[in-house]
């Protein structure tokens, strides 16, 4: 499961379902703790990153994976 942060809207976290791709560029599909769904451009999500998931090294980490 994917966490993000919301810089937008009165909600402060969601659950990332996925992203889609649009002409305006790409969004996420998320879902808030109140169950409540939404799409929103990528530039209004910062995410959040698991701590069991390795932190890079370098920019070229995941060039090499």
């Amino acid at each position: 499961m994917r966490i993000c942060k919301v810089l937008v809207g009165k909600h402060k976290h969601a659950q990332v379902l996925g992203l889609v791709e649009s002409p305006s560029g790409y969004k996420a599909r998320l879902k808030y703790p109140d169950g409540s769904r939404d799409i929103v451009p990528v530039t209004h999500i910062r995410m959040l990153q698991d701590e069991s998931v390795p932190k890079s090294r370098n920019a070229s980490f995941w060039d090499n994976h």
